[in-house]
C-alpha cells in the first residue's frame, strides 16, 4: 500500500516538474510576432531556392514545440525574450541560381530589436522595401553588427545603411562596390567603430580628413586620417594609389596595418618605425620603389606579421649591421618576395618562432639553407621559388606543409628518403628546374600530400609502383615535360581523391587500361604528346569530366559516342592521332566547349548536332565530306577551322549569323559558288570570356590552409593557395604567309578569314570591305572573277590581305594605299591591268606581289608605263583594257575563218579531175606503202 502511494506521490511530482518546464519554455519564448516572421522569412528564401541550410530548412517549423529563441542561427535576449541576432549568412551552395536575388526587406521588420544581422555570402545583388523605400532605417535602430560581406551590393547600399546611425560594425568586404571611397554615404555613422570595406574596386588616393566625423572607429577596413585612436586599418586588395599619405604617422596605437594588394607607389615612409604597438604590417604587392631598410622594423617588439613585396620589380629591400643582428620581435610570417635580395637576411639567424617564410623571386643562390630550417620547427609554409639556389639538402621537417622550390636551378636527383624527410606535406612544387633520375620511391609514402607538381624538369624512369595508393589524399598531380616511362598508372585503387592528372610530354607507353578507371574522382586528364597506344575505351565517357586531351599519341580506332555526351565537358583534345571512322552525334546541350580532332583520319559527314553549345572547332586535316552544317544552333561559336577536308557545295548563308566568329578556315577544300555577301554580318568580337582559351582554363577549383596564426579584430591570418588549370591550348590560323599560332591574350585580339584553295567562282562581294575588325583576309587559289573592289580601303585593321591565283581583272584600286595595317599583300596570276599604286605600305611590297599579271606596270616590276598618265588618262585605263580584249576576240574569229574557208577550198579543188588530182592521189599512195613497210606489214 504504501509503495502505491510513495508510484502515485511520484506521478504527482513528475506532473508539476514538467509543467513548471512548460511555464519556463513558454517564459523563454519570443513573441508571436517574431515567430512568424521567422517562418515568413523561411518561405522566402525557400522561394529563392529550395536548396537551403538544414539549420533552417529542417530547424524552422511551424509544427515545433520548441521556442523559436532555441531555433538554430536565432538570438534572443534573455530578459526581454526578443529576437536580437539573426545569421542568415551562407544559406545556399554556390552558384545556386542564374540571377541575383534582392532582399525585401519588410521580412525583417518583425525583429524591432534586432542588433546582429548576418547576410553575408548569399549572392545577394541588393536589396528593396516595398512599403516605406529607404525611410524603413527607422526599424533598425537598435542594428550594431551588420554583416553583407562577399554579395554583390554596389554602391546603393549606402541609400539605406547611411540612415542606421547605430550600427558599430559593418562589414562589406568582397562586394562590387566601385568609385572613390564611399565618404558622404558614411558620414553619418557616427558611432561606427569597424568598417570592413576589403576586396571592392575602390581607387583613388588613400583620404586624409574626409572621415574625421567618425570619432568612435578604431578598426578601418578602408582608410582615415587623424584619428589617433585607430588600431587596425585594412585596406587590401582595392585600388589605391599614390603614397601612403604622411597623417598615417599619427597613429600611434595602431596594432594592425594592411596596405597590401593595391598601387599603392613611392617608397616606404619612414615613420612606420613609431609604430611600437604594430603587431601586423603587410605592404606586399604594390609598386613601392627606392631602399627599403629592415632598420625601420627591427625595433618593433610586438611585430609578429611583415610582408612587403613590388610588382615593378624596382623596391630593394637592405639589411644593416644593426638589423642584421636580430629583431627585438620574433616574427611568425615574413615576406620579402620580389625584394631584389641577393643575400639571406642575417636577422633570420635569430628567429625560431616562423610558420611562413617566402623569399621567391629574389636572386638568392647556391645551397639551400639548411640553419634555416633547423631553426624554426614550427615552419608550415617555405617559399623559394623563382631564385637561383642549386643544392638541395633537407633536415626532417616534421611541421612543413608548403613547399615551393620551383623555378630555381637545382639540377641533381632528389634524395632517395625525400618522402620521410616531410612527412606531413601537403604542397609541393619543384617545378621549372633540372632534377635528374628517378622519382624517388619514398614519394608514395607522403599519405598527406595534396598537391604536386613537377613538371618540366629531366625525371625519368617509371613512376613508383604505389604513387596512388599511398599518395591516397593527393588531388593535383602535374608531371608534365619530363621523360617519365612505363604506363600511365602502374596501381591504382578506387580509394584515391586525385581529381586532376597532367602527365603531358613524357614517353609513357602501353594502352588506356582499368587502372586508370579506379580514379573514380578525376575531371582534368590530360595525357598528350606520349606514345600511348591501343583505342580509346568507352568507360571514360563515365567520367564527370571538365578536361580530355590525349593528343598526338597513337590511338587508332573509332571515336567512342560516350565522350561526346559528357554533360559539363569544356575541352576534348584527341587530335594527332589515327583516329578514324565518322563522328558521333553530339546530345542536345548548352553547355559551351572546345572540341579538337584535327590531324586524324575521321571521314563521313560533320553532323548537325555536333555544333550545339560548340566555343571552338577544330577538324582540321581530316578526310570528312559533305556540306558544311548550317549551324543555326550555334550562335556563340567563336573559332571555326574545317581546312584540308574534301567539303564540298556552297558556304552556307546561315555561317553570316554567327556574330561572333573570330576565325573561320574553310581552305583546302572543294566549296563552289560564290561568296555570300552577308559574310560582312562577322562582328570579330567573340562572345566568349578571352580566359576560356589558352591559358587559364578555370576547373577543378581546390584550395589548401593551414591553421590560423595571427588573429585581430580585422585580421584572421592563415596561409592558403588557391588551384586552376592552366592550359596553353593554342589555335592555328595563316597570316601573313605563315601559320601563327594564338594564344590566350592574343586569340581576342585575332579576326581572320581564310576561303583559299577551294573552287569559289562570281565576284568578290563589296560587303566584305565592311569588316572593319579584320585582321587576315585569304581568298586565294579560286575562280573569281570581276575586280578588286574599292571598298576594301576600309578595312582599316587588315595586316594581311591575299587574293592571288584567281581571274580578277581591271586596275588594283589607289585607296587601298590607305590601308596603315597591311604588310602582306598578294594580287599575283590574275590579269590586273594599269600602273600600281604606290605610297605608304605600298612602297614596302617587292615584284613577287604582282607576278603572273601581264598589264601591270611601275615599280616594282621593270615594266614602264610610258608617260605619265594624268587622273583622267588613269580614268579612262580599265575602258582601253576592255577594248583591248575585244581586239582578241576579233584577232581570233578572222583566224578561225580564214582556216575553215582554206579548208572548204581544198576540197572543192579535188573534185575537179586533173594531172595535180591525180599527182596528189599518187604521193599519198607513195606515203601509205611506205609506212607499211616500216612497220613490216605486207
Amino acid at each position: 500500500m504504501s509503495s502505491a502511494k510513495s508510484m502515485i506521490s511520484g506521478l504527482t511530482w513528475m506532473r508539476i516538474m514538467m509543467m513548471m518546464m512548460m511555464m519556463m519554455q513558454e517564459c523563454r519564448s519570443c513573441t508571436e510576432s517574431e515567430r512568424q516572421g521567422l517562418l515568413e522569412l523561411k518561405a522566402y528564401f525557400l522561394s529563392l531556392s529550395s536548396d537551403i541550410h538544414p539549420d533552417i530548412a529542417r530547424g524552422w517549423r511551424t509544427t515545433s514545440r520548441r521556442s523559436c529563441c532555441s531555433w538554430r542561427r536565432v538570438k534572443c535576449d534573455l530578459k526581454n525574450k526578443r529576437v536580437t541576432g539573426l545569421s542568415l549568412g551562407d544559406l545556399y551552395p554556390s552558384g545556386y541560381s542564374d540571377t541575383l536575388p534582392i532582399l525585401n526587406l519588410t521580412f525583417l521588420y518583425p525583429f524591432e530589436e534586432l542588433q546582429s544581422l548576418n547576410l553575408s555570402m548569399s549572392s545577394l545583388g541588393g536589396w528593396f522595401d516595398q512599403t516605406q523605400g529607404y525611410k524603413g532605417h527607422e526599424r533598425f535602430r537598435h542594428l550594431e553588427i551588420l554583416d553583407l560581406s562577399y554579395n554583390f551590393f554596389n554602391r546603393s547600399v549606402f541609400l539605406l545603411l547611411n540612415e542606421v546611425v547605430s550600427l558599430k560594425t559593418l562589414f562589406l568586404g568582397g562586394n562590387y562596390i566601385e568609385g572613390g571611397f564611399p565618404v558622404k554615404e558614411l558620414i553619418n555613422l557616427k558611432n561606427l567603430e569597424l568598417l570592413d570595406l576589403k576586396l571592392n574596386n575602390i581607387s583613388g588616393h588613400l583620404p586624409g580628413k574626409e572621415l574625421t566625423k567618425l570619432k568612435k572607429l578604431k578598426a578601418l577596413d578602408l582608410r582615415l586620417c587623424k584619428l589617433e585612436q585607430l588600431q587596425e586599418l585594412q585596406v587590401s586588395q582595392n585600388r589605391f594609389v599614390g603614397e601612403i599619405p604622411l597623417c598615417f604617422s599619427r597613429f600611434s596605437k595602431l596594432r594592425v596595418l594592411d596596405l597590401s594588394s593595391n598601387h599603392l607607389s613611392g617608397k616606404v615612409p619612414s615613420f612606420i618605425s613609431n609604430f611600437k604597438s604594430m603587431e601586423y604590417l603587410s605592404l606586399h604587392d604594390n609598386n613601392f620603389e627606392g631602399l627599403f631598410s629592415l632598420d625601420l622594423i627591427s625595433e618593433l617588439t610586438e611585430l609578429k606579421v611583415f610582408k612587403i613585396s613590388s610588382k615593378s620589380s624596382m623596391l630593394q629591400v637592405v639589411e644593416t649591421s644593426a638589423s642584421s643582428t636580430g629583431l627585438k620581435s620574433q616574427l611568425r610570417s615574413l615576406i620579402l618576395s620580389n625584394c631584389n635580395l641577393s643575400n639571406i637576411p642575417g636577422f633570420l639567424r635569430y628567429q625560431k618562432e616562423l610558420r611562413v617564410l617566402d623569399l621567391s623571386s629574389n636572386t638568392l643562390s647556391g645551397h639551400l639553407p639548411t640553419w634555416l630550417l633547423n631553426n624554426n620547427t614550427k615552419l608550415q609554409v617555405l617559399l623559394l621559388q623563382n631564385n637561383s639556389f642549386n643544392t638541395l639538402t633537407l633536415p626532417r621537417l616534421y611541421k612543413l606543409q608548403f613547399l615551393d622550390l620551383s623555378a630555381n636551378n637545382f639540377n641533381h636527383q632528389l634524395p632517395k628518403d625525400f618522402g620521410l624527410m616531410l612527412p606531413r606535406l601537403r604542397h609541393l612544387n619543384l617545378s621549372n628546374n633540372e632534377f635528374h633520375g628517378n622519382m624517388p620511391f619514398s614519394v608514395d609514402t607522403m599519405e598527406y600530400l595534396e598537391f604536386m607538381d613537377l613538371s618540366y624538369n629531366n625525371f625519368s624512369g617509371k613512376l613508383p609502383r604505389d604513387l596512388f595508393t599511398g599518395c591516397y589524399s593527393l588531388k593535383w598531380l602535374r608531371l608534365s615535360h619530363n621523360s617519365f616511362t612505363g604506363p600511365i598508372v602502374p596501381r591504382s585503387s578506387d580509394a584515391t581523391s586525385l581529381m586532376t592528372l597532367i602527365m603531358d610530354n613524357n614517353m609513357f607507353t602501353g594502352k588506356i587500361t582499368y587502372k586508370l578507371r579506379n580514379l573514380r574522382l578525376l575531371t582534368v586528364i590530360d595525357l598528350s604528346n606520349n606514345f600511348l597506344t591501343g583505342t580509346i575505351p568507352r568507360w571514360l565517357g563515365g567520367f564527370f569530366l571538365d578536361i580530355l586531351r590525349i593528343s598526338n599519341n597513337r590511338l587508332h580506332g573509332v571515336i567512342p559516342p560516350s565522350l561526346f555526351n559528357i554533360p559539363y565537358l569544356w575541352l576534348l583534345d584527341l587530335s594527332g592521332n589515327f583516329l578514324s571512322g565518322t563522328l558521333p552525334l553530339r546530345s542536345d546541350s548548352d553547355y559551351g566547349y572546345i572540341l579538337d580532332l584535327h590531324n586524324n583520319n575521321l571521314t563521313g559527314s560533320v553532323p548537325d548536332t555536333l555544333w550545339k553549345g560548340l566555343v571552338l572547332l577544330d577538324l582540321r586535316n581530316n578526310r570528312l565530306s559533305g556540306n558544311i552544317p548550317r549551324f543555326m544552333s550555334t550562335p556563340s561559336i567563336d573559332v571555326v577551322l574545317l581546312r584540308g577536308n574534301n567539303l564540298t557545295g556552297k558556304i552556307p548563308k546561315e555561317l553570316c549569323g554567327l556574330r561572333t566568329l573570330r576565325m573561320l578556315d574553310l581552305s583546302h577544300n572543294m566549296l563552289r559558288e560564290s561568296i555570300p555577301s552577308c559574310l560582312s554580318n562577322l562582328s570579330g568580337d567573340g562572345g566568349n570570356d578571352p580566359d576560356w582559351y589558352p591559358a587559364n582554363m578555370f576547373s577543378n577549383f581546390m584550395d589548401v590552409y593551414t591553421e590560423v596564426y595571427y588573429e585581430s579584430l580585422l585580421v584572421s591570418e592563415r596561409f592558403g593557395l588557391d588551384y586552376s588549370v592552366d592550359f596553353k591550348f593554342q589555335v592555328e590560323f595563316a597570316v601573313k604567309q605563315r601559320y601563327d599560332s594564338y594564344m590566350r591574350g592574343t586569340l581576342n585580339q585575332m579576326f581572320g578569314l581564310d576561303l583559299s584553295s577551294n573552287e569559289l567562282s562570281g565576284e568578290i562581294p563589296e560587303e566584305l570591305g565592311d569588316l572593319k575588325r579584320v585582321r587576315s583576309l585569304n581568298l586565294s587559289r579560286n575562280s573569281l572573277s570581276g575586280s578588286i573592289p574599292g571598298r576594301f580601303s576600309n578595312l582599316k585593321s587588315i595586316e594581311s590581305l591575299d587574293v592571288s591565283f584567281n581571274k580578277l581583272h581591271g586596275a588594283i584600286p589607289s585607296q587601298l594605299t590607305m590601308l596603315q595595317s597591311l604588310v602582306v599583300f598578294n594580287v599575283s596570276y590574275n590579269n590586273l591591268s594599269g600602273v600600281i599604286p604606290q605610297g605608304k605600305q605600298f612602297n614596302t611590297f617587292g615584284e613577287n606581289s604582282y607576278l603572273g599579271n601581264v598589264l601591270l606596270c611601275g615599280s616594282p616590276t621593270n615594266k614602264s608605263c610610258g608617260t605619265t598618265m594624268s587622273s583622267g588618262e588613269k580614268g579612262e585605263e580599265e575602258e582601253d583594257y576592255k577594248t583591248g580584249l575585244i581586239d582578241v576576240v576579233v584577232l581570233w574569229w578572222s583566224l578561225g575563218s580564214t582556216y575553215v574557208t582554206v579548208l572548204i577550198g581544198f576540197m572543192v579543188f579535188m573534185c575537179f579531175d586533173s594531172p595535180w588530182r591525180r599527182a596528189w592521189f599518187c604521193l599519198v599512195d607513195a606515203l601509205i606503202d611506205r609506212i607499211k613497210y616500216l612497220l613490216g606489214v605486207i
